[in-house]
């Protein structure tokens, strides 16, 4: 009796031993996984708000919108502010990622290029009549 006891408790051990799992963040995986396909981080649509650089008021609302090209690539979709009559599209960018900072940079000629940290779009444009413009918006969930 006292060897089935024993036997017993020897493989209820061995069953627990094997059921037990360690739990871990998982925020290394989607860390590796936001360095492999960075576009993904970007793709959305941002409202906020344009203004002339050195303008201290609070700018025109405006919105932006970004569709994934590839894992590294995106599509500036729509850029508008009715205030500055500003109505870009098709822009092609480049996204790179350093430490949670997400970098955007034009394939075109043009003056323009941004910069996506925790929800939070900034970008930089100049425009045809020579005006230097700041975005800043959120990304709508």
């Amino acid at each position: 009796m006292e060897k089935i006891k024993y036997m017993f408790m020897a493989v209820l051990v061995a069953l627990v031993s094997m059921t037990v799992t360690s739990c871990s963040d998982d925020d290394d995986d989607e860390n590796v996984s936001n360095q492999k396909n960075p576009a993904s981080m970007i793709v959305g649509t941002y409202t906020g708000t344009l203004r002339e650089v050195g303008d201290n008021t609070d700018g025109a609302p405006c919105y932006v919108a970004f569709e994934r090209l590839s894992n590294t690539t995106v599509m500036l979709t729509r850029f508008f502010c009715e205030k500055y009559g500003f109505d870009q599209e098709k822009i092609n960018f480049k996204v790179s990622e350093s430490n949670g900072v997400y970098k955007l940079n034009s394939e075109s000629g043009l003056l323009v290029d941004g910069m996506y940290i925790n929800g939070v779009l900034t970008m930089s444009l100049q425009t045809d009549n020579g005006y230097n413009m700041i975005f800043n918006g959120k990304k709508e969930k």
